[in-house]
């Protein structure tokens, strides 16, 4: 029986095995229904250069995940930012710093702008990330999606626009979809509605890794290989008080703690013998994993910089968006990265990646001109289809989810313990949030094993 088993290979995984490691626990395996490590993360290849198909930028703030890139040397430049963005929502089009976006709106839309974020930093600044279903008024907030506090808190549609651009952009879900508590837990957690959508300095989009994020899961993985065991789902778990049996592939395995390191709304495909609690049933039943298209596209050149832009595009144009420049400072290649979010990504996830491709070369023409559609190299993953995501880049709670359920999102089982990035109190739905999440399941199981 080992003392410790961990479902899942993805960063939350890793990080509770290295914390078990580390802390003199060497009895534990690594189950991965993968052929791979890495879980929302990715390793890909475009022009000859190693990039992330996954999850792929570091905030100043993200503190774990820039622990694991110190201790293996692996360096990382700032998002390009020099030069001009473009803009155009509402059909009118601008191009400036992000700072000057407020250059699409009236006056009138201006006041709107402040009043509306003046609301929701208030309510940002009243939760508690540790039990946001704990805040006073929880339920009215969960019964609340974002577009409905929209339509009776901004009065702009191109406003209203705006930040439903941001939803769909950030939790790969539509506004009318995201629950309004866990919108607003969700922009706490990564020090609020400036920094989620910024690639400016301490913005989660600032730092980018040379070589890709997706070498740190690796070469985590490099220093306990021994302990992981590919292409091993676990189908069946049957527990009891002090010992865990776990099924897969026809072989079992026992152990006395377990930690769950996989997506929420994958637990729901797991059988439990006994059943877990009907309202930890309720809560893995009801959230959903956001919908995500990840594309990339290589030019001998970042040719958009001589016009004085920066490769940023934001527009509700078109349904590829938002773009930005993600070209590593080392080298000649000029390269664009951008996403079909939310719907748009279920709208188009029925197209071949040819006619994705045409779509993102349209959009980049459309404001960088005709040299965009004459690209090295594309390619695009579809994250709704890779199995064991179904989805990316995390899973959200709808109305009534998290005021009922939410509790029950990482609270131990007996022996079993919950982690991944939506468990995370701190940079949820975030890399640096699923190592977070790791290291705590890690010490519970410590504690319960006495080694804590």
């Amino acid at each position: 029986m080992k003392e410790c088993i961990i479902i899942g290979a993805g960063f939350s995984g890793l990080a509770a095995a290295h914390k078990l490691k580390s802390s003199g626990v060497h009895d534990f395996v690594v189950l991965e229904a993968r052929d791979r490590v890495g879980g929302r993360t990715k390793p890909g290849k475009l022009a000859g250069l190693d990039i992330d198909l996954g999850g792929m930028w570091l905030s100043q703030s993200q503190e774990r995940l820039k622990h694991y890139a110190d201790k293996y040397s692996i360096k990382t430049y700032p998002t390009f930012l020099d030069g001009d963005g473009v803009f155009e929502l509402g059909g009118k089009r601008i191009r400036g710093k992000r700072e000057n976006f407020d250059r699409l709106f009236g006056l009138l839309q201006g006041v709107d702008y402040l009043n509306s974020r003046r609301l929701l930093d208030k309510l940002v600044d009243q939760i508690d990330c540790e039990a946001p279903w704990d805040h006073p008024k929880a339920k009215a907030l969960d019964s609340t999606t974002v577009e409905q506090w929209l339509l009776r808190n901004v009065y702009s549609d191109k406003l209203r626009n705006v930040y439903r651009l941001v939803c769909y952009s950030v939790f790969c879900a539509e506004a009318d979809e995201v629950s309004m508590l866990f919108f607003v837990h969700y922009l706490k957690s990564g020090d609020g509605f400036d920094f989620i959508t910024s690639a400016d300095e301490g913005g989660a989009q600032h730092f980018l890794f040379y070589g890709g994020l997706h070498q740190i899961a690796a070469k985590m993985a490099d220093e306990i290989h021994d302990h992981i065991l590919l292409e091993h789902p676990v189908d069946k778990v049957e527990w009891h008080t002090d010992s865990v049996r776990l099924h897969c592939n026809a072989r079992t395995f026992d152990a006395k703690q377990v930690i769950f390191a996989v997506p929420p709304t994958l637990i729901p495909d797991i059988e439990f013998a006994p059943a877990l609690p009907p309202q930890k049933q309720a809560l893995h039943q009801r959230l959903v994993m956001g919908s995500a298209i990840k594309f990339w596209i290589a030019y001998d050149k970042p040719f958009w910089r001589n016009q004085g832009l920066n490769g940023l595009i934001v527009t509700d144009t078109s349904p590829a968006n938002p773009i930005m420049d993600v070209s590593p400072p080392d080298q000649a290649l000029g390269i664009l990265a951008g996403f079909f979010d939310g719907a748009h990504a279920v709208a188009h996830s029925g197209l071949s990646s040819e006619q994705r491709k045409e779509i993102v070369l349209n959009t980049v023409a459309k404001y960088f001109g005709g040299e965009a559609r004459k690209p090295i190299e594309y390619q695009d993953i579809d994250w709704i289809k890779e199995p064991w995501s179904n989805g990316c880049y995390g899973a959200y709670a709808p109305p009534g989810t998290y005021s009922r359920y939410g509790k029950w999102l990482r609270e131990p089982l007996g022996p079993l313990h919950w982690a991944g990035t939506e468990t995370s109190p701190r940079w949820t739905g975030y890399v640096d949030g699923a190592i977070r999440s790791g290291e705590r399941a890690a010490v519970e199981v410590l504690n319960q094993l006495g080694t804590g």
